[in-house]
């Protein structure tokens, strides 16, 4: 085998292999508004795919950058997602566009679009598939942050949004309660999918989506025939609804909502449910937390006839589980919703992980083979049995020593530390 030569990333790199010769081009770095939209509108004819932005503030001044074609990255040069913000203003409507596949957003700031700082859809032609969306940082969107949806017949299908923070602030909020272009009060939120089949959203924070004229949309909601959504690890603080499966009768098909914490203070006037399935089938809610200091009634909710074959498993909250308008046909195993702020590390600030052990939580749990970490990803289960919630407890390492040496072993081949 021939030894191979690594050039410089400025440079073209040449392989010959079998009598052809292939050309791939370099990254692009970018320090200007009309680079960066130049890089962007090149890639359509063959420029550099990958597309590096240099830290700074860049205000766009009503520019956005439309990623059609496949393969396309943005992201930050140096990888830190507060040195690179990009502003739109409240000129701009939309900061990107994806509509082709196989985009990469990443380790950027995005803030102030008039609508959607990331709108995924289908193309005019194809559907759009495996967007990432990672390390992202959205401030104050004027609608939902990140919008998903299909076009002329066109979907866009099995994306990934993680590690992520969304939030609406004071200054941002203003803005929405002020705006009146789109005819609803509030008219915004997190993550919003229709129609779009095979999404993940983990490993996010997602906070403030409240107003006081108008009920926010979701934390993260897909609906409108949505199908086989994940929404795990995520925490979810101070907005009126947290995550939502469905609304009305506009259906979700299969799903999977596990290990994330919700959390909602005092009531902003228009305070609502944490989990809810509106017409949603085949969709398992496990071990999640819920804790609600506002006065509406319910944590988690299953609505309308058609919401069926659904498995709501180890959640724990200090509100209702409940049907309502007909929900039906549930597996409801081993919830508790009785819980109280003092039995998290500080309830009040978001953070629902078990002070210690618990009876009634710890070890509690109905066992759910295929649910095999938590919240933090420590694994399930650390002792005797699964716990309920979002968080397996797992003891300190001053508890670890105090036992026995075999007992002691035992945790933390399973995860103790």
């Amino acid at each position: 085998m021939k030894d191979r030569i690594l050039l410089p990333t400025a440079l073209l790199s040449l392989t010959l292999l079998s009598g052809f010769c292939t050309v791939a081009l370099a990254d692009v770095t970018v320090s200007t508004v009309s680079q960066l939209v130049t890089a962007v509108n090149n890639t359509q004819s063959g420029g550099d795919r990958t597309i590096l932005i240099a830290d700074g503030t860049y205000l766009l001044n009503g520019s956005y950058l439309r990623l059609a074609v496949s393969g396309i990255t943005v992201r930050s040069q140096s990888g830190n997602r507060d040195a690179v913000i990009l502003d739109g203003a409240y000129i701009t409507t939309e900061i990107f566009q994806v509509v082709a596949s196989d985009a990469l957003i990443a380790d950027i700031t995005l803030k102030r679009a008039q609508d959607h700082p990331i709108h995924v859809m289908g193309a005019s032609s194809t559907n759009v598939l495996n967007t990432t969306i990672s390390n992202v940082h959205i401030i104050d969107p004027g609608e939902q942050a990140i919008k998903i949806n299909q076009a002329n017949g066109y979907f866009a299908n099995t994306g990934v949004i993680r590690n992520s923070l969304i939030e609406l602030t004071e200054s941002g909020r203003t803005f929405v309660e002020n705006d009146t272009s789109n005819g609803y009060p509030c008219y915004t939120g997190g993550v919003d999918g229709h129609a779009a089949d095979g999404w993940i959203v983990r490993d996010n924070e997602i906070r403030g989506f409240w107003c006081s004229n108008g009920l926010s949309e979701h934390g993260i909601h897909f609906w409108d025939n949505s199908a086989n959504t994940l929404v795990e690890r995520n925490l979810i603080t101070d907005c009126d609804r947290g995550i939502g499966f469905g609304l009305g009768t506009s259906a979700h098909h299969n799903g999977i909502i596990r290990n994330n914490m919700i959390q909602h203070g005092a009531d902003h006037g228009y305070s609502d449910v944490g989990i809810a399935l509106e017409t949603a089938d085949n969709v398992k809610i496990l071990n999640n937390t819920v804790f609600q200091e506002h006065a509406y009634p319910n944590a988690i909710e299953y609505r309308y006839a058609a919401s069926d074959n659904l498995e709501i498993i180890n959640n724990l909250s200090n509100r209702a589980i409940t049907s309502r308008d007909g929900g039906d046909t549930v597996f409801l195993r081993n919830n508790l919703n009785n819980a109280e702020a003092s039995w998290f590390v500080n309830a009040a600030a978001g953070d629902l992980h078990i002070q210690g052990i618990r009876d009634g939580v710890t070890d509690a749990g109905y066992s759910v083979p295929t649910l095999t970490d938590d919240f933090d990803k420590d694994s399930r289960p650390q002792n005797s049995g699964y716990d309920i919630g979002a968080d397996e407890y797992v003891p300190p390492a001053e508890t670890i020593k105090a036992l026995t040496p075999i007992t002691s072993m035992l945790l933390l081949r399973q995860g103790g530390d």
